[in-house]
């Protein structure tokens, strides 16, 4: 009896431990790859783009006097409208007067001895042909008549010269401006060349912006574009592309200017400004609609571009599916897609290069990128 007990108390052990051995095996729970997504949509209202600019006067120029001296006179301030040919600022101009009498005395002096030249020469040609000249005589005449008809002409442009140099001491106003700046004032000596008022000219500002290299070959000249204020961005005011530069600035951007059309009394040089660009009619529209898609969210290998595709599977778990595409056109929202994609499809945005072809995925609570 007591081998028969020890026997069940063996086996009841046996017995437990295997039931407790069956309890605690783990639960494999399979796990999947969140990612980021986002919604393919007809993007074609998104090849618009926006460039901040400064607003520029149609003509921003310095001037300043041709001549140096001291400014005696200052009409004009800091603001004033002034009309084409209006007298802005002046030098004295008491030594450039008395370069002029100088030069007008030479010049008189110059004229009385070519007369005497002029008649001394008829007086020798006279005797010459009576032989009461030699050769020689007629020769010196004729060179002392010629060397005094010269000196004549030079003594002449040097008046003009003086008198040109004069007339530099007055400063006048090319066409209709306003003074944007006032760099020297009365009693001050200026050199010849330096600035010394600042001038904004034409009807309407213009608005200077820097585009990156990939947006410069879709802006041409007389393109319509759109233009806001920083301080009244619902308002909006047409322009027209005036200039497209050729060679990139600083930072690799092209400098283009826009010159507004309308309204043009409530911009202000240095004042900053948007311009709205539309390069869809620049764009080449393969396809029916206009698809782009983040940079991110394109891979390259050896056949060419692709995207990973999401695909409800099970549940909340999406089939990620390679799928090769033709890309098109590069914007700052994105790069076309041409084929290969259609409107409503989901596609992963990062992580591509981390993702295999039908690999099972979850995603994200909402886009990160938002509807695209």
């Amino acid at each position: 009896m007591k081998i028969l007990f020890n026997k069940s108390i063996i086996a009841c052990f046996v017995l437990v431990l295997i039931a407790g051995c069956e309890k605690e095996q783990p639960v494999i729970k399979k796990s999947y790859r969140p990612v980021q997504y986002v919604k393919v949509t007809n993007a074609e209202g998104e090849v618009k783009q926006t460039f901040s600019g400064v607003v520029e006067a149609g003509l921003d120029a310095q001037l300043s006097f041709r001549v140096s001296g001291t400014v005696d006179n200052r009409q004009v301030k800091l603001g004033d409208r002034v009309e084409k040919g209006q007298l802005l600022m002046s030098l004295e101009s008491t030594d450039y007067q008395v370069a002029v009498q100088q030069a007008q005395a030479n010049l008189q002096q110059a004229r009385a001895n070519e007369r005497n030249s002029k008649a001394n020469y008829e007086r020798v040609t006279e005797l010459y042909e009576n032989n009461n000249a030699s050769r020689s005589d007629l020769d010196g005449a004729r060179a002392g008549a010629e060397s005094a008809k010269a000196t004549t002409q030079v003594a002449f442009k040097q008046l003009e010269s003086a008198q040109l140099q004069l007339s530099y001491t007055k400063l006048k106003a090319p066409q209709a401006c306003s003074i944007a700046q006032v760099l020297a004032d009365t009693n001050e000596n200026v050199a010849a060349g330096q600035g010394v008022l600042r001038i904004n000219c034409g009807q309407c500002p213009k608005i200077k912006v820097s585009i990156p290299e990939q947006f410069i070959r879709l802006i041409t000249t007389n393109d319509h574009v759109q233009v806001t204020s920083t301080s009244n961005p619902d308002k909006v005011y047409s322009a027209v592309i005036s200039e497209v530069g050729v060679a990139a600035e600083s930072g690799g951007a092209f400098p283009v200017e826009a010159l507004l059309q309308d309204s043009c009394d409530e911009f202000r040089t240095g004042m900053t400004a948007n311009v709205k660009f539309d390069f869809s009619q620049h764009i080449a529209k393969t396809t029916d609609s206009q698809l782009f898609v983040p940079y991110l969210s394109v891979g390259q290998d050896e056949k060419g571009n692709y995207l990973f595709v999401l695909e409800p599977f099970e549940g909340e778990v999406y089939k990620a599916t390679k799928r090769y595409i033709q890309v098109g056109e590069k914007a700052q929202n994105g790069i076309q897609v041409v084929t290969g994609l259609k409107e409503g499809e989901l596609i992963a945005t990062a992580g591509v290069r981390k993702l295999l072809d039908g690999m099972e995925v979850k995603l994200l609570d909402k886009p990160i990128l938002g509807a695209y």
